[in-house]
């Protein structure tokens, strides 16, 4: 062999090992400055799994600087921060720094990739949420459970907005995948994927995700839940909930006793509740009067199941919409009634298009 033969193959070879060796010691450094977390523990946690692993751990200094280092993801992965009870989810793949700082009203904010970054603010806006909902929750004894209701829904719908914003702006990052999956706390849900329109946007992550990042962890996850919402999405007797759904009749007295058929009404938008009606709070009742009276298109069809016909009479006269009792309780079972109250939409052609939606000022 010529020794230049020999020396191209050789420096083949070393610079190969060299670059196998670069590509094993490639390292993510996550760092970052917070002052709260002085002198206490950092961990990172994977949480690709539903279980958060902890990866790594350092302790902040003084001054609230942490610093680890850990070999960088093949693939993309989603991780999360925690240090005594601050959080924040981020992302990283072929990422080489995270750098973790604190903004005005004590939220984290990162720096050094641009869906992490979105993906973090996501998260704090999670946090945010919950912090709020926490504290709502503890005014039991100062506010009406209504009031809470409201409160929660206002806000969740606040997170929403920017939730969605991000959706529909980039159906394939990291935020957007995480958005179908977020939970708030008391395991309330901000996706409600019986919603025909949340079920699109899962629909259009889904199918995204598995065009971009095929047969991946991320995708099968996604399209198992796509295919779970298409697996259980019966309701009542056989009633498909979907676009194409009709209700199904009903026919009960009034407080007059003359019957009333749901399909009577079904040029209009309806609400049908099943909600005895001598059980609801007075507050609830005035904003149900008031959506009514200036919702002139709705129509409510309302049914309880009171023992006491005399008593549901004389309360059913005192209301605008119908009001019909069903002694017997058929009705729950001709709509599979988990709970009540229960609540279905049902547009002008006589399509589900919501259920229990838990306010007034449904949208069809």
């Amino acid at each position: 062999m010529k020794i230049t033969t020999f020396f191209k193959i050789f420096t083949f070879v070393f610079l190969s090992l060299i670059s196998v060796s670069c590509q094993k010691t490639r390292i993510l450094t996550v760092c970052g400055k917070i002052p709260a977390v002085a002198g206490k523990m950092v961990y990172v946690d994977s949480i690709t799994s539903s279980n958060p692993v902890c990866t790594d751990s350092a302790m902040a200094d003084e001054n609230g600087y942490f610093v680890m280092k850990r070999n960088a993801v093949k693939r993309m992965s989603f991780f999360q921060l925690r240090a005594d009870s601050i959080l924040a989810v981020f992302c990283a793949d072929s990422t080489e720094k995270i750098d973790f700082g604190v903004g005005l009203r004590g939220e984290l904010f990162l720096t050094g990739d641009e869906y992490a970054s979105q993906l973090c603010n996501l998260s704090q806006h999670v946090r945010a949420a919950n912090k709020y909902i926490s504290i709502l929750m503890s005014m039991g004894d100062k506010c009406s459970p209504q009031k809470i209701k409201d409160l929660i829904y206002a806000r969740v719908m606040q997170y929403r907005e920017l939730a969605d914003s991000i959706v529909r702006e980039n159906p394939v990052s990291p935020a957007a995948y995480y958005a179908m999956n977020a939970k708030l706390i008391y395991n309330i849900e901000p996706y409600d994927f019986n919603d025909k329109d949340d079920y699109r946007l899962l629909a259009i992550v889904a199918n995204g995700w598995n065009m971009v990042r095929p047969n991946n962890v991320y995708s099968n996850h996604l399209l198992a839940k796509l295919a779970n919402k298409e697996a259980n999405s019966r309701v009542g007797d056989g009633l498909l909930y979907s676009e194409k759904a009709t209700f199904v009749d009903l026919n009960l007295p009034d407080a007059n006793h003359n019957k009333v058929s749901l399909n009577s009404i079904k040029d209009k938008n309806v609400i049908l509740l099943f909600w005895n009606l001598r059980k609801m709070d007075k507050e609830v009742l005035e904003r149900m009067e008031l959506y009514y009276k200036t919702n002139p298109d709705v129509e409510i069809y309302h049914v309880s199941f009171d023992k006491d016909t005399k008593a549901f009479e004389k309360a059913a006269s005192k209301y605008p919409w119908i009001c019909v009792n069903d002694v017997e309780g058929k009705s729950a079972i001709t709509y599979n009634l988990e709970v009540i109250p229960s609540v279905f939409l049902f547009n002008k052609q006589g399509n589900i298009v919501g259920k229990n939606i838990p306010f007034i000022g449904y949208k069809f």
